[in-house]
């Protein structure tokens, strides 16, 4: 017996999970699921209640704020947030001359929150600044039986009062109080009026035109939408506390005590869940990290509504004829869009003033940081988006339900496509699932339920197994390659196992995730593209992985021979000995017009997928040529990470330069750790690293410095994370407040390299053999000391690697255990 129970004795010494709210899921229910807006709140119940805050300068309206917009000028953002909890945002309004500190927390039981406004005008503000905040609250589809109602009017004095009834909530209070020390200029008074559904979502636009526009004015009572508005001189505090009728609202003593409990914890939990590795360890970026965790969490959003969606299944989109996207793009212009029934979706979004909205392809580097810190919320969101898969296995790459996302969007790019495919990343984080599952690698974050029971683990998989399964099954149709008799490929390639993005432009391939990057001009039925099969292959790894945990044999021998045969077409048709690197292919006309294969080499990231994706090892025989490829500072290395794009290719930094030699952060996340992997094979097993693994780790090291440095230098002198990165200057470029994967960099700051990698280290690697040996000579003492230190904890380790995976399948209580310190794209 005592066998059964010796996993829990030994985690206790090795890794602590915290928690502030229970863990029935009921803290999910509320939240600034809004993203869009400065402020917004709703719950995850489609069609009930939405909220918002809006000001403006208290003498002229015109120019509110309401949603996050790109060219207002202002500084904003969480500096503390917890999805279970609350936070406080800051906002720095220049222009109105006012700072906002909104202070947002959950009830215990999550059926209540309040939130707390305080305004302070800045330095530079006149001494009778005057500011109007206007509380918004609407509820959605209100005529539908049964009958949502919500009526809001005055209270005290100065006080204004909704009550409601809305299916899913019950009953329940929304109240506003003022702070005795403010000084109001105009009383609080409230505006109710009925609006169309149309309208239900744009709050600001009915509050500017509602004298002119709206004629169904009701000052006060019932409504579906309505307006609490206070005007103030100088500094106010305002709360807004919502409870319904069966629980008490919180009081201000335990809102003060429940938000100082979160900054505590959250500053704890970040220590814990997130440590700091030299030379990151200094006390500046502690902030800085708090930044990035607490806007990708407090971008998340839930959205309902319903979509659009080519159907027709027209035979030019199989893209099987020379020049098909001409005859695609005609079939597009006559095709009947289909409005998709209403669906919902839990989301973190890229940037909230720019990217609204979800993306597929973001979303699996989203949840690669979320899942550290609170693994039963990722798991909710993942959930969530494979909800959305229909029964071939497709997921629209943009999710944009409803009105409001689609204002954000241009018309043209509003419908989706079911051959239109998106880098499965959720495949990514399935691989980091099964290590914290099975205990390979530690998870300190919030208490798991998935994580605590065996068997909801064993649960959760035989429910994720057969949606990833489908998904993968869908990809490998829709983005085939062509292997019939019309277009050759070298002779040892495996038939059928090469790709290729559907919706090629000559000058995009928006499906590959990287845009403008160049391909093969003009586009050809015949390419074949090295990221597509990279994809498959990481993807059958993972999938791999769940299936030999749940017993599906067969399944996995499956997965196991697409590894196989993924990886050896990888060399087969992609790698080109002259270039040393790996490229796209497509067929040009030889003599006797013959087709010819031939390889498309634009040097960048698409020749690093093989690597960054974990299908290249210590020994792989490309390794080395692939490492000098990304550590050549004419090609794609420079001082502020690797660039899209080589300097020498003729389309570096032409036309919309987007993926044409910016710095993009989530790639270069991928490289890092999988350079960091590679140079760590075998040490566990006692074997000492080779000069190759001694070169990944140097890059390894040096990468880490120069992408983390990047982004805070730029944070720091801005205030916010960025979509992409000069990669000349450095500086942050494109959408603005991007905690999206930017926010990864956090996953690189706690990653153990030793003492013996330096600042110069890569630079003395590449410029020096001597310099180089005597680095490896240094690195290899160090290893040598560690891995000597260890090895008795590594023997227990890996009996308990073993245990844990025997009692997931047995259903016993398992222990997560730091085997893997990645902790990701684990072999």
């Amino acid at each position: 017996m005592l066998m059964q129970y010796w996993p829990l004795l030994f985690h206790s010494f090795l890794s602590r999970s915290f928690v502030l709210a229970k863990p029935d899921g009921s803290w999910q229910t509320w939240g600034p699921y809004r993203p869009n807006l400065y402020f917004g709140v709703r719950p995850q119940i489609p069609e009930s209640l939405l909220m918002g805050l809006m000001w403006a300068d208290g003498t002229n309206t015109a120019g509110i704020r309401d949603t996050c917009e790109q060219d207002e000028g202002m500084r904003y953002g969480w500096s503390i947030y917890d999805t279970r909890v609350g936070g406080s945002q800051a906002i720095y309004d220049e222009e109105l001359h006012i700072d906002l500190k909104i202070d947002f927390i959950k009830t215990e039981d999550g059926k209540g929150w309040a939130v707390r406004i305080v305004g302070t005008p800045r330095s530079d503000a006149p001494g009778d600044l005057k500011t109007a905040i206007i509380i918004h609250a609407a509820v959605e589809q209100s005529t539908n039986h049964p009958p949502k109602i919500l009526a809001c009017g005055m209270a005290n004095q100065g006080e204004a009062m909704c009550s409601g009834d809305i299916t899913g909530l019950g009953q329940f209070t929304l109240y506003t109080v003022g702070d005795a020390s403010n000084k109001v200029i105009h009383d609080t008074f409230v505006k109710s009026v009925q609006v169309s559904e149309a309208q239900i979502w744009q709050a600001k636009s009915v509050f500017q035109n509602q004298v002119h526009d709206v004629r169904d004015i009701q000052g006060d009572g019932v409504g579906n939408m309505h307006f609490i508005q206070t005007t103030f001189e100088g500094a106010f505090v305002v709360t807004l506390t919502y409870h319904d009728s069966e629980s008490d609202p919180i009081s201000p003593d335990n809102f003060q005590r429940t938000l100082n409990d979160l900054h505590s914890s959250f500053s704890a939990g970040i220590k814990r869940v997130f440590p700091r590795s030299a030379p990151f360890k200094d006390e500046k970026y502690t902030p800085f990290t708090h930044y990035l965790l607490s806007n990708l969490l407090g971008g998340m959003g839930f959205f309902h509504g319903d979509s659009k969606a080519d159907l027709t299944h027209a035979p030019e989109y199989d893209e099987t004829k020379p020049m098909f996207w001409e005859a695609a793009k005609e079939a597009m212009t006559h095709a009947d869009i289909t409005t998709r029934n209403a669906t919902s979706l839990l989301s973190f979004v890229p940037s909230r003033p720019f990217f609204p909205r979800g993306f597929l392809w973001d979303e699996g580097f989203h949840l690669l940081l979320v899942i550290e810190w609170d693994l039963d919320l990722a798991v909710s969101v993942l959930q969530s988006w494979l909800s959305l898969m229909d029964d071939n296995g497709w997921m629209g790459r943009e999710q944009i339900l409803g009105p409001e996302a689609r204002s954000k969007v241009p018309r043209k790019f509003q419908t989706q496509y079911p051959h239109y495919a998106n880098p499965p990343t959720f495949l990514l984080l399935a691989n980091v699932l099964v290590s914290k599952l099975t205990g390979r690698s530690t998870y300190t974050g919030h208490k798991s339920k998935y994580i605590s029971s065996s068997q909801e683990a064993s649960a959760l998989l035989k429910r994720l197994y057969p949606l990833l399964s489908r998904h993968y099954g869908w990809f490998r149709r829709t983005q085939s390659g062509n292997f019939g008799d019309s277009y050759p490929r070298p002779e040892d390639a495996v038939k059928g196992e090469g790709y290729r993005w559907r919706g090629r432009t000559p000058d995009h391939t928006l499906t590959s995730g990287l845009d403008d990057y160049p391909r093969a001009n003009p586009p050809h039925p015949s390419e074949l593209h090295v990221d597509a099969l990279a994809w498959v292959g990481a993807s059958a790894r993972a999938l791999q992985q769940v299936a030999e945990l749940l017993g599906e044999d067969t399944d996995a021998s499956m997965y196991q021979q697409h590894v196989k045969d993924v990886k050896h077409n990888l060399d087969v048709l992609h790698w080109n000995d002259a270039e040393k690197a790996y490229c796209d292919s497509t067929t040009t006309v030889g003599t006797h017009n013959s087709p010819i294969y031939q390889h498309v080499c634009h040097l960048g990231y698409v020749s690093l997928f093989p690597l960054i994706l974990g299908l290249m090892d210590a020994k792989h025989k490309h390794l080395l040529d692939t490492l000098n490829l990304l550590s050549e500072t004419s090609k794609l290395w420079s001082p502020y990470g690797l660039r899209s794009l080589n300097k020498t290719d003729p389309n570096y930094g032409k036309n919309e330069n987007y993926w044409r030699g910016p710095v993009w952060v989530n790639i270069n996340v991928l490289a890092i750790l999988s350079l960091h992997e590679i140079g760590r094979e075998g040490l566990n097993d006692g074997e000492m690293p080779s000069e190759v693994q001694m070169r990944a780790l140097s890059l390894a090291s040096s990468l880490r410095e120069a992408l983390v440095t990047t982004v805070y230098d730029s944070w720091e002198a801005t205030g916010f994370a960025w979509e992409q990165y000069n990669d000349e200057t450095g500086e942050g470029s494109r959408s603005r407040a991007f905690t999206g994967w930017t926010a990864c960099v956090i996953l690189l700051m706690g990653l153990d390299f030793g003492e013996d990698v330096s600042k110069g280290a890569h630079m003395k690697a590449i410029q020096s053999t001597a310099v180089f040996g005597a680095a490896i000579l240094a690195a290899l003492i160090v290893i040598f000391i560690v891995v000597f230190k260890r090895w008795l904890t590594v023997a227990a380790m890996r009996t308990m690697q073993w245990w844990n995976a025997q009692c997931l399948r047995w259903g016993y209580q398992q222990v997560p255990v730091d085997l893997d310190e990645s902790g990701f794209l684990s072999h």
